[in-house]
């Protein structure tokens, strides 16, 4: 007989327990099957709330596990995250939210995200994999989502982060009656935002203009010294490479979505060049087969879909074509001067604002930007090292890439504090 395979651990920092003592401990009630098979203890080690038991010391394998005698429990605090991602709008609103979950779990949170079902679809592998996930079906609407959600939850409070620009006042005050806290992510400035704390992670955000779409007491920051990066873009800005000048290497990186197909062109022209281009995409990319087949023939041209390693490939670069997005402050922790093409108008002032610090040659809106217009950019600045040095050096001093830190801190600070209630919504 073939020996039975061990069922695979849930992926929190908890003790794992007998799961047939867990149904109320998770964030997410439908996460949960209705029978789960118990983890098996081995003869070494055996872990439950008392502490750590040796050979000699196991438990009665009959008795049932929540008949024993429970000591004090410590609180495992929870966090819901709600973002999305599609073709029109990529996946960046989850890749930032998944920089802050990850800090959570390293901190003992227990985390899950709420995400539209035809997000890992479009993702092709879910910017939340790893976590619990909710999948809301697409005949529910909008506002009606915290009603779909509360039905799904836990009785516990979750910290609620909402990253997505159709999450207004109404969806908020429905979510507060069953959130805690309530953070949210935000580009545009452009609806009241009942929360207790709000992020703009761009630069030449005017926090003012916050003031009257937030509650008096809620907490506003803004800048790219509050990006949401992993946690490796610091340790690159720490290490930074005193670049040469020379650019050899051109990464190319618009959106993982990019219906327009920027990316295309920004690799046509990264290859006219002479240099070695690294071409990254997400795998909903509608032009994938047509990039792969074009960078078949190309040994200078390596296309990475869905890459981990984004902040390795970033390190390496002396140069990148992209846009004004999320992306740029992890281009900007790690020192890499920047090509813009903006994909959205969210990112004007942003890009804006990065040329205005040396630190981008912004090339404008896409639909005008053409694979000469990229060309003839990328080689005005290869000739220009001493160029390319400032660059690197102006983008560098953007943000030192312990955003996700800084916000975290006033995460910590923000659920020691009574939180506010909502009736009638």
């Amino acid at each position: 007989m073939k020996p039975q395979s061990m069922p695979r651990r849930p992926q929190r920092f908890e003790p794992i327990v007998d799961q047939r003592c867990r149904a109320n401990d998770s964030l997410m009630v439908a996460a949960i099957p209705e029978a789960v098979a118990p983890i098996p203890l081995s003869d070494e080690l055996v872990v439950d709330a008392s502490g750590l038991h040796g050979p000699g010391e196991r438990r009665d394998p009959l008795a049932h596990p929540c008949a024993q005698p429970s000591p004090p429990t410590m609180t495992v605090p929870r966090a819901l995250f709600r973002a999305d991602a599609s073709v029109e709008i990529g996946i960046g609103h989850l890749v930032r939210c998944r920089a802050l979950a990850d800090e959570l779990v390293r901190r003992g949170w227990s985390v899950g995200f709420a995400s539209r079902e035809t997000t890992g679809a479009v993702a092709g592998v879910h910017p939340a994999e790893g976590y619990e996930t909710l999948s809301i079906p697409q005949d529910v609407q909008m506002d009606d989502e915290p009603y779909w959600l509360a039905a799904r939850l836990s009785s516990n409070r979750p910290l609620l982060i909402v990253d997505h620009y159709d999450v207004g006042a109404i969806w908020l005050e429905r979510a507060r009656a069953w959130a805690g806290s309530i953070v949210a992510v935000d580009d545009l400035a452009n609806r009241p935002l009942p929360v207790d704390l709000l992020l703009n992670q761009n630069l030449g955000v005017d926090a003012a203009k916050y003031r009257s779409l937030v509650p008096g007491d809620a907490r506003i920051l803004t800048g790219p010294m509050y990006a949401l990066l992993r946690p490796e873009f610091a340790t690159i800005h720490d290490r930074r490479r005193a670049r040469s000048g020379r650019v050899d290497r051109i990464l190319v990186f618009l959106s993982g979505g990019d219906p327009t197909n920027v990316t295309g062109r920004a690799a046509e022209a990264a290859d006219s060049v002479g240099a070695t281009v690294d071409v990254v995409v997400g795998a909903g990319f509608p032009a994938l087969a047509e990039l792969r087949g074009w960078a078949a023939g190309r040994p200078s041209v390596e296309v990475h879909v869905q890459t981990p390693s984004m902040a390795s490939l970033m390190e390496r670069a002396d140069l990148a074509v992209g846009a004004p997005g999320s992306a740029a402050w992890e281009r900007s922790a790690v020192g890499l001067p920047s090509i813009l093409v903006v994909l959205a108008d969210n990112q004007r002032e942003p890009g804006r604002q990065l040329a205005r610090l040396g630190a981008a040659v912004m090339l404008g809106w896409h639909e005008v930007v053409d694979v000469e217009t990229i060309r003839r950019s990328i080689e005005d600045v290869r000739a220009a090292p001493d160029r390319v040095r400032a660059m690197s050096d102006a983008a560098a001093r953007i943000t030192d890439g312990r955003g996700t830190e800084r916000v975290m801190a006033e995460i910590e600070a923000l659920v020691d504090r009574p939180t506010r209630t909502v009736t009638g919504v």
